[in-house]
């Protein structure tokens, strides 16, 4: 029952449906205001093996030639793609490249959907949970109702209910946006052709014919699935950050604000490290890099220079996971012994 008023509380705050009205607004924009090239590639256009030949030390030397790296940096890069190339033998060997996915207007398609869009619904959701966890935590020191609270039958194991309302409600709102952004995304667009197609499609490449590589083969139906999968993880990952700064920090506003900075600042502690460092790739691991990167380039792929770790996503998101489990666990403790004035 305590579970039930403190999810009802966050699911019917004015502020968070509002929010959930305006990211929706957004994501309809997004689908419907532009013309993408959705039609199949006209017959002469036939796919190939982009993977036969591929040679991923190519790819290390340019990186290392790009960013000027050196020592650790450098050995990192051409670690990570020495571990590719078998990869990339397996797929010129298995034919992942001779799908046809979108043909001519496959990576357009692909990057509005893997890249624009799931990059919006990740951040919406990420930001929804964050916040819904911080309003749990205050809402009681807001109303000048804590002490009363605290003194009744329930008192401070209050707090376990409000972590449970934060990752309960955030999985709503997170299932509501997703659900609704990505049916009408596939009421506009047409996959029904494509969801065999494996992503790593010949089709798939970028302006500097690069081609998309995954670690795993993946269907454009299971590359769905996984990051669908990944950003729920992300989404539990904000409700749990929030719910430990909520708690700590006794005022609503000041523990937003806090949120906020400690988001930015992983972003900006980037810069004081060299690409293709180990400390960078740390930081990679961060959660608001891995909504960044999802954006970037892309998760479950090689990621690029920024990226040092096969696998980083699921890395990260495991670390994340188990960190703020533990940051919160420690937030439910402390609520119990700190002094209410």
């Amino acid at each position: 029952m305590l579970l039930w008023y403190e999810t009802k509380k966050l699911l019917f705050s004015p502020a968070l449906i509002g929010f959930v009205i305006l990211s929706l607004a957004m994501n309809v924009f997004i689908v419907f205001a532009y013309d993408y090239p959705y039609q199949f590639a006209e017959r002469e256009s036939e796919p190939y093996n982009i993977f036969e030949g591929h040679d991923t030390s190519g790819v290390a030397d340019y990186y290392v030639r790009l960013f000027g790296m050196t020592g650790s940096a450098e050995e990192n890069i051409r670690a990570k793609y020495a571990k590719l190339q078998p990869v990339i033998d397996e797929k010129a060997a298995n034919g992942d490249a001779l799908s046809v996915y979108f043909g001519t207007g496959t990576y357009l398609m692909h990057d509005l959907l893997f890249y624009r869009l799931f990059f919006l619904l990740i951040g919406q959701t990420a930001l929804l949970a964050m916040f819904a966890a911080i309003m749990s935590t205050g809402h009681e020191n807001i109303r000048n109702t804590e002490q009363l609270v605290c003194s009744s039958k329930i008192g401070r194991r209050i707090s376990q209910a409000k972590l449970a309302a934060s990752l309960t409600t955030g999985l709503i709102f997170f299932s509501v946006i997703f659900a609704v952004s990505l049916c009408l995304f596939f009421a506009r667009y047409d996959y029904s052709a494509v969801w065999n197609d494996n992503v790593s499609s010949s089709f798939n490449v970028n302006s500097s014919e690069y081609p998309f590589i995954t670690w795993h083969s993946f269907t454009v139906a299971g590359y769905l699935w996984a990051t669908i999968g990944v950003a729920m993880g992300l989404t539990v990952v904000f409700s749990l950050f929030g719910f430990a700064i909520g708690t700590f920090i006794k005022n609503v506003y000041i523990s937003c604000g806090i949120a906020v900075a400690l988001c930015i600042l992983q972003y900006l502690a980037m810069m004081l490290f060299q690409v293709g460092g180990t400390m960078r790739g740390i930081l990679n691991l961060a959660p608001i890099m891995l909504w960044i990167n999802s954006g970037r380039s892309g998760w479950f792929t090689e990621g690029g220079a920024e990226i040092i770790w096969a696998h980083f996503e699921t890395i990260g998101l495991i670390a994340c996971l188990a960190t703020l489990t533990a940051a919160s666990a420690i937030a439910v403790r402390s609520y119990r012994l700190r002094d209410l004035l």
